[in-house]
């Protein structure tokens, strides 16, 4: 019976070594699943890994969601219109044989795409100057007297301003 012992008790540890890597291995494998699921969740990853697809559907919810143009031009009716200036107001007009792109139509895509860039640099010139001209008149700029120092120790003077925007010294 002495030999039993060790018998059971190496049956014993066996058991729990096997155990020990069962749960290494588990831990390892719930580890993978998680990244798999959080992966999955990501929407940057799904962009990564499917880039072709996510175009495609990004096109088709795109090309869902913008509304169709009208087929028909609304008409326009005048309020002060006569009778038979209604009668032909209410007439179809026949589209043009010329709806080609014309020189106007360009120069109007033009104009509306420089337009605001040319009014932005308007804008940021008339700012720069009138912060200029305030900066220069707000904290006119301060002589010092033969010591280094402002002879108003601090305080400003009303004398008024000359063009340089120095104050201006009595003759």
């Amino acid at each position: 019976m002495a030999t039993a012992k060790p018998t059971y008790s190496m049956e014993i540890e066996d058991i729990q070594r096997r155990m020990a890597q069962i749960r290494h291995d588990m831990h390892g494998e719930v580890l993978g699943a998680v990244k798999g699921a959080q992966s999955l969740t990501d929407w940057r990853s799904l962009v990564r890994n499917h880039a072709w697809l996510t175009l495609g559907v990004a096109t088709a919810i795109g090309y869902l969601v913008v509304p169709r143009r009208r087929s028909e031009a609304p008409t326009i009716m005048a309020v002060n219109a006569t009778a038979p200036e209604l009668a032909t107001l209410a007439e179809p007009q026949k589209p043009s044989a010329n709806t080609g792109v014309t020189s106007w139509s360009v120069m109007g895509t033009a104009f509306s795409l420089l337009a605001p860039i040319v009014v932005r640099a308007a804008q940021n010139y008339a700012m720069q100057s009138i912060e200029g001209l305030l900066a220069r008149h707000a904290f006119p700029p301060q002589e010092a007297g033969p010591d280094g120092r402002h002879a108003d120790n601090g305080a400003r003077s009303a004398a008024p301003l000359g063009p340089s925007g120095r104050v201006r010294q009595p003759r």
